[in-house]
């Protein structure tokens, strides 16, 4: 390497830049050739979060730190993206991680005005966010419908639904309208009466809150001659004749031959 480097190149010069960048072959000529500095440090106290960025994984975070004490550490060359105010853009994981295994944390910092909508974008072409993480974001950025929706699916409400079977009781709304910030307002009472009677099924359906199954189940319930004392009875009835099936139409017939069962043909009701 030595022997190829003109000792009157500087520093700053393209063609020492062009020749390091390419283990000395100068004659690999790259004309669109730039750089970009890197930062690396132990003062971890210097960064900060940004509230409403996404969840962060404990286990995650301890297994790429014992990587990086076992000698998997790539972390230069991954380094993380913070604002002009040390903020985390992108990279919580390898920030904590690099500070557990007590090693530099190194970080690119991004010029220019940076909100939470921006941090989604660039989390996402990254690595795909989930559902939860726009619910989680949006409702830390003061949207009354992500508060409460969040609240809705939430185990601490008792229903512990996943977004999409929310949605679904949530006003039939669409994962796309979510991760837009559209998510609309609906009437709480009545999405919780619904989740109210999905979880006294679950007693004889163990996968009730399974999205094909609580959409067939929804529709059932809004059916206007349907009667959820019946229901109960007859699946307490019929709770052997349950398994899973592959289609919300399937899923409605299923219940549907539950909910007639030993009824009188002037008593039976179609669902679809």
């Amino acid at each position: 390497m030595k022997d190829t480097i003109d000792k009157k190149l500087t520093p700053d010069d393209d063609r020492l830049l062009n020749m390091l960048a390419t283990n000395g072959k100068s004659e690999a000529l790259d004309t669109t050739l730039k750089t970009h500095m890197t930062f690396g440090t132990k003062q971890y106290a210097k960064f900060s979060l940004i509230s409403g960025n996404r969840d962060m994984s404990d286990s995650h975070i301890n297994t790429l730190a014992e990587k990086i004490k076992t000698g998997e550490n790539f972390l230069k060359y991954c380094p993380i993206m913070v604002d002009e105010q040390m903020r985390i853009l992108d990279g919580q994981h390898r920030f904590f991680a690099a500070q557990r295994a007590g090693v530099h944390i190194w970080y690119n910092i991004v010029i220019g005005k940076v909100n939470l909508d921006t941090v989604a974008r660039i989390n996402e072409s990254q690595k795909k966010w989930q559902p939860s993480n726009f619910i989680h974001m949006y409702a830390d950025m003061g949207y009354v419908e992500y508060r409460t929706f969040e609240e809705f699916i939430s185990e601490d409400r008792g229903y512990h639904l996943s977004p999409s079977t929310g949605l679904l009781l949530f006003g039939n709304q669409s994962m796309k309208t979510l991760r837009s910030g559209d998510l609309q307002l609906v009437d709480l009472l009545y999405a919780e009466k619904m989740a109210d009677a999905l979880l006294d099924v679950q007693k004889y359906v163990k996968f009730a809150t399974y999205n094909r199954f609580a959409n067939a189940f929804k529709r059932v319930f809004e059916h206007e001659e349907y009667n959820h004392k019946r229901m109960m009875k007859k699946l307490e009835q019929r709770k052997h004749t349950i398994k899973k099936l592959t289609s919300v139409t399937d899923y409605i017939r299923l219940i549907e031959g539950i909910y007639n069962y030993n009824m009188h043909v002037d008593k039976k009701v179609r669902f679809f």
